[in-house]
């Protein structure tokens, strides 16, 4: 279904286990082929960079399947795209120095030490709805350059771009069976369940909510399999003044209302010094009260619906819990009103900053991922961070101050695997990303993405005739 308007787009096929196991025995047999080879390092990087040319060639139709898929205002979905085409081009070069073999010396000469790179084996990817293509991505592009075969099991309420991606793959040369794509699951299917369980997955790689997360790993612990998980956050981005309120406005915006608040790595809890709240609540005010929220495909649109109307229900839900427990909407807290005809269907909340929270509010401490925006006001630096770490979630946080040394001090402070400094939700191919405690383990991007998908191997050696004569 459209998130827009509510009508249907397309259909697509729930897999049955018999697709499972085909889609995972296809992509078996290519790893026992040549595509894992070590010595093809250089020919699977230069399929990566057709791929990436292949996919840029087709850019605005992909953005505009992303945005009828997962409602996602245009603008956003060409960034998402682009950033797949970088992470493809980044992974098909940073392979080919990656990979070989790294020799060490040992404290004993005669016992010289050598470290084999290679590919784990099959990969079981589940991808979530928010970013459909790029989480893909994010994972398909350093497995495939490391030599990994896999079946992706994208979200399915949005899966159109990554079916769509298989034919890039296909046309690009890729070999048959290294990637397969299987759509389906809940409600009516149960493909996710019949991947994550399958015996013959050597790695499994996640990216969606904690209780999902949680399932799955024990899925794989049953098979001793490795298993990095990208789950849930509760980031906060702290202001300690208003030296830059403009630009320190605009990054908490931007911290919450990109992708309609459904961002896991969402800075979803401002705490403000309590010298410069009235300056940054009026701003922030104002600013939310001007986004414009509508038609995705309109270039003018900031923001669009959330994915689904099981989730437009958990916001309102949360809304109403906000006002049972005494909190107060500083703007929205309602259905999005105003909108053309044509989106009376869609699933359109209003962008929404709560202030006057309980300790025990739910919205400071629970994930709502829609576009809602707690306030709490703060004395000191290290009831600040003391306020940010009191979360189970460890992804993402950030802080926002004229002070350097305050915001490197501040950051070291802070139990997350990413810390934003005066800006929020800034990625780059080449920059690790991943959570702490109940926001999971494991990397994606950067070196450590793709070592997600590679197995050290130690070989050790000595001379022909060479013993200890332990025995002699």
């Amino acid at each position: 279904l459209s998130p827009s308007t509510g009508e249907p787009i397309a259909t697509i096929a729930n897999a049955s286990a018999s697709d499972v196991d085909m889609a995972v025995r296809a992509a078996r047999d290519c790893f026992n082929g040549d595509w894992s080879d070590g010595d093809n390092v250089q020919s699977r990087s230069e399929v990566l960079l057709r791929m990436a040319s292949g996919l840029e060639s087709r850019l605005e139709e992909f953005a505009q399947l992303e945005t009828a898929d997962c409602g996602k205002p245009i603008v956003e979905a060409r960034a998402d795209i682009e950033m797949c085409v970088g992470a493809l081009r980044y992974y098909a070069g940073l392979a080919p120095g990656y990979f070989g073999t790294d020799e060490l010396e040992t404290a004993d000469p005669d016992f010289p030490c050598s470290i084999l790179k290679e590919a784990r084996g099959v990969v079981g990817m589940v991808t979530p709805w928010n970013y459909p293509l790029m989480q893909a991505v994010f994972k398909v592009a350093p497995a495939l350059a490391a030599g990994c075969t896999m079946v992706l099991k994208p979200a399915p309420w949005a899966s159109l771009t990554c079916v769509k991606f298989g034919e890039v793959a296909a046309e690009s040369g890729l070999a048959p069976g290294a990637l397969n794509v299987i759509t389906g699951g809940p409600p009516g299917g149960d493909a996710g369940r019949l991947l994550v369980e399958h015996p013959d997955l050597d790695v499994l790689s996640f990216t969606g909510s904690g209780p999902t997360g949680s399932a799955l790993l024990h899925a794989s612990a049953d098979q001793l399999r490795p298993t990095s998980l990208e789950l849930g956050g509760k980031g906060s981005i702290i202001v300690f003044d208003a030296e830059n309120l403009e630009a320190t406005v605009d990054w908490i915006m931007c911290g919450i209302f990109l992708c309609t608040g459904q961002v896991c790595s969402a800075n979803s809890r401002l705490l403000v010094h309590e010298d410069c709240q009235e300056a940054v609540l009026k701003l922030i005010q104002k600013k939310t009260r001007e986004i414009r929220v509508g038609d995705p495909f309109l270039e003018s649109t900031q923001m669009g619906p959330v994915i689904s109307d099981v989730q437009q229900q958990r916001v309102m839900d949360a809304f109403g819990t906000a006002q049972e427990q005494g909190c107060s909407f500083l703007t929205g807290g309602g259905q999005a009103t105003g909108l053309d005809k044509k989106l009376q269907g869609g699933y359109f909340v209003e962008p929404t900053v709560i202030v006057n929270l309980g300790q025990e509010a739910d919205a400071w401490d629970k994930e709502i991922f829609g576009p809602v925006l707690s306030v709490r006001t703060f004395k000191t630096e290290e009831e600040a961070v003391r306020l940010a770490n009191d979360t189970e979630y460890g992804l993402a946080n950030a802080v926002m101050s004229s002070d350097d040394a305050q915001c490197s001090r501040v950051a070291k402070k802070l139990r997350s695997g990413v810390v934003w400094q005066n800006c929020s939700q800034v990625l780059f191919e080449n920059t690790p990303f991943g959570g702490q405690k109940k926001s999971g383990f494991g990397r994606e991007l950067g070196v450590s993405g793709l070592e997600e998908y590679v197995h050290k191997k130690t070989i050790v050696k000595t001379k022909p005739g060479n013993s200890w004569g332990w025995y002699a």
